[in-house]
């Protein structure tokens, strides 16, 4: 019975670490889209270069574009152009 609890107990514990990890690695960089290959799935923005996700190569982007990314392991997740005030 204990061991049986034990072994629950752990198994929680890994699972919660594991999407807590997920979300603290995500970050958000916002800048100017300085290259752009969508086929590639390659973006630089702000001169840093990342991947483009499946979905973020969906994006309606081009180089130029001030863009909100968010980041989670060295790949685009989501991919936002920011309106420029004038």
């Amino acid at each position: 019975m204990l061991r049986r609890r034990l072994l629950v107990t752990s198994l929680v514990m890994v699972l919660l670490a594991v999407f807590t990890l997920s979300v603290l690695a995500q970050e958000t960089v916002k800048g100017k889209i300085e290259s752009l290959d969508k086929g590639a799935k390659k973006i630089s923005i702000a001169g840093a270069e990342y991947t483009l996700s499946d979905e973020a190569a969906k994006a309606n982007v081009k180089v130029g574009d001030e863009v909100e990314a968010t980041i989670e392991a060295g790949a685009v997740k989501k991919l936002t152009v920011k309106k420029v005030k004038k």
